[in-house]
């Protein structure tokens, strides 16, 4: 296979980046039962901006994904209100802070009916990035949409976020959707500016059998969870052909011809593809207990890390961001899994893996996204997997308070891969 361009894109500067991210998550719809969930507004990201950014800056960081909320950047259809962005961005380019602009981390604007749904919906996610490129000319990297995969999985199947749609032929009914999406992003900002690089970053799972509970239905159910997962790389890449298993279970659930001619026919290139993995939750155990397939969350370690990378790049000769993984069990752990992930990647370059960045997420703790659906303080459901810490303080804002995380990541930086 002819090397990906893209492999070497870092060479003139030490071949390795160093990034962190503010958590971005935007679903601005609520229905009953059920808060809106914009992770900036919750930890005050619009507020303290300023100061984020300069936390980014002061842990060392020279890049930092960032999202744009679609839903407030674009209040109307053709109508776009750049005043907040132009703010921050221009004062990332004043810290000499490179952002990865993630354009869509889940949610749509109030005025797309159906949300995802909507037969317009790459369009308009197209048209809203093609006016961000050429408002911003001087961005190269651009995320189209964050983990495709779990953007399906919680509209479309699990009807936890807008359109709320259950089951497998949902989950096919959004994938449809917010693949095509995915492909006219690309075509519309490389028209723009087609020196942009595009990190396609989606979550890594891992299933396996538990050996005491062992069946021939439990193995064929984690094969078919490991295989399902590269659904969005297959589409968007052009991979997905009569002979495979995502091919008949599109088919099954709602596929039709022309949607497989679309995928064939509109194929991209993949630059980069950006990785997504958190040990406390992205590995499950599988077991057939009287007859009944139950899978649980384990530990998985950098074992399971690393197996899951050497995976995808098997499938895909590809060259590799790590763009999301932290720990939020105590600041012990934190700085012991940061090591434990920097030793892996290490051990993976030396094995030929082109792993070239590594990003903790977020810069500052988070908050849960099981916040949506309950109606207590916000502080009840800060997630502590932040390199600096939020505290809400008497007068109801979050304080960014230094943990010793802090000094540590300095020195990992300075000490390089």
């Amino acid at each position: 296979m002819e090397k990906n361009k893209y492999i070497d894109i870092f060479q003139d500067d030490g071949d390795f980046k160093w990034i962190t991210g503010v958590e971005d998550t935007f679903v601005g719809q609520s229905k009953m039962g059920k808060r809106k969930l914009d992770e900036y507004e919750l930890t005050q990201h619009y507020i303290f901006w300023q100061q984020d950014l300069d936390l980014v800056k002061e842990t060392g960081f020279e890049m930092l994904r960032y999202g744009i909320p679609w839903y407030k950047v674009n209040p109307a259809p053709g109508e776009f209100d750049w005043s907040w962005t132009d703010k921050v961005l221009d004062y990332m380019t004043k810290k000499d802070i490179e952002p990865i602009i993630d354009l869509m981390h889940y949610g749509t604007p109030f005025w797309l009916e159906n949300q995802f749904l909507n037969e317009d919906y790459p369009k308009y996610v197209a048209e809203y990035a093609a006016e961000f490129a050429a408002r911003y000319d001087n961005i190269k990297y651009y995320t189209p949409l964050n983990e495709p995969f779990i953007n399906a999985e919680y509209c479309g199947k699990r009807a936890f976020w807008p359109p709320y749609l259950e089951g497998d032929s949902g989950f096919v009914k959004l994938t449809n959707q917010i693949a095509k999406g995915i492909i006219l992003t690309v075509n519309r900002i490389r028209e723009v500016n087609p020196d942009s690089v595009m990190v396609h970053v989606d979550a890594m799972e891992k299933f396996f059998v538990d050996p005491d509970n062992y069946s021939k239905k439990a193995e064929e159910y984690v094969n078919w969870q490991n295989e399902i997962r590269f659904v969005n790389y297959d589409l968007i890449s052009g991979r997905v052909n009569g002979d495979s298993k995502i091919y008949k279970f599109l088919a099954e659930h709602g596929f039709k011809d022309t949607d497989f001619d679309y995928f064939l026919n509109n194929r991209i290139d993949i630059d980069l593809m950006g990785l997504n993995y958190y040990p406390l939750v992205s590995v499950q155990k599988v077991g057939d207990i009287n007859g009944e397939i139950e899978s649980k969350q384990v530990w998985g370690g950098t074992e399971r890390y690393k197996e899951l990378i050497k995976d995808y790049y098997s499938r895909y000769q590809l060259p590799i961001m790590l763009t999301e993984t932290s720990v939020d069990n105590g600041i012990e752990n934190k700085i012991k899994w940061l090591d434990d992930s920097v030793t892996m990647i290490k051990e993976l370059r030396a094995e030929d893996v082109p792993v070239l960045a590594y990003t903790w997420w977020p810069i500052i703790d988070m908050v849960h996204w099981d916040y949506m659906e309950a109606f207590d303080d916000v502080e009840n459901y800060l997630l502590r997997n932040g390199i600096w810490k939020l505290e809400m303080q008497f007068d109801r804002t979050l304080k960014r308070e230094h943990t010793p995380l802090v000094e540590h990541f300095k020195k990992v930086i300075n000490k390089g891969i």
